[in-house]
């Protein structure tokens, strides 16, 4: 990826938090996790627009004070712009405490099965139609606000993110979107637990991406097996490529 190319990095946490210090000012202080870790070395060497949800309410008064907008923020000497995004508080609760840990991260880890399967109701169903899908709309909403050039490049990060690639291909078919996937990719079966229109759901967002990263040869095996047993799409094991929606999509 060339250095000139414009970068605009998308993930559920962002590199800085905002809390209140001892004299009630709103101060910068890094993220834990190894996800921020990774990627603030890769933004501390080229410029980069980096949007994360605004998840505490520190977070959100500093998003509020700049209109919602990017902002420039330097923190441990890494300096790039910032843009916290401001989602509804119970869409919040859903997307991630709901759908994206008790579920997503569960089946990602072989936490559930067929014979274990979690028990998805009309109220988890809502909170992927309304939770889930409607944070990443609203990640995608930032993005597609803040990107002018039709060579940015898009990197999206994890499993709270599979459905906005699909926003961002519907809107600007121009944009190249590289998503990594940070966890385990499991085998079809673990995926079955899911009522198919979820199932379908996720797979068509994460395959508009033109990218998807995993970081073992067993995962990327398993997402190709996915792609062929639970969908029937044209896999092309040697190369990585599915062919979806009339374009091939890398698998690395």
């Amino acid at each position: 990826m060339s250095p000139d190319l414009p970068l605009v990095l998308v993930s559920n946490r962002g590199p800085a938090t905002f809390e209140r210090d001892d004299r009630g000012e709103l101060e910068a202080r890094r993220s834990t996790g190894g996800l921020v870790t990774a990627l603030t070395g890769l933004v501390h060497h080229r410029d980069a627009l980096w949007i994360a949800s605004a998840m505490s309410d520190a977070d959100v008064e500093v998003s509020r004070s700049h209109g919602g907008r990017s902002f420039n923020c330097e923190l441990d000497g890494v300096r790039y712009r910032l843009r916290l995004v401001e989602s509804d508080a119970v869409a919040y609760d859903q997307f991630y405490n709901v759908v994206a840990n008790p579920i997503l991260w569960f089946i990602q880890h072989y936490l559930w099965d067929l014979s274990n399967a979690p028990d998805i109701r009309r109220e988890e169903v809502a909170a992927y139609e309304e939770g889930y899908r409607t944070v990443n709309e609203d990640l995608a909403r930032a993005v597609l606000d803040e990107v002018e050039s039709d060579d940015t490049v898009v990197m999206l990060h994890d499993y709270h993110l599979y459905r906005a690639p699909k926003v961002l291909r519907s809107a600007r078919p121009d944009l190249f979107l590289h998503h990594f996937i940070h966890i385990p990719w499991t085998q079809p079966d673990a995926w079955r637990v899911l009522p198919s229109d979820i199932r379908e759901d996720i797979f068509e967002g994460v395959l508009s991406n033109d990218i998807i990263g995993f970081h073992t040869q067993a995962y990327r095996r398993n997402f190709l097996l996915c792609c062929r047993e639970l969908f029937g799409l044209e896999v092309d094991d040697r190369s990585g490529i599915v062919r979806f929606e009339g374009r091939e999509v890398w698998v690395r």
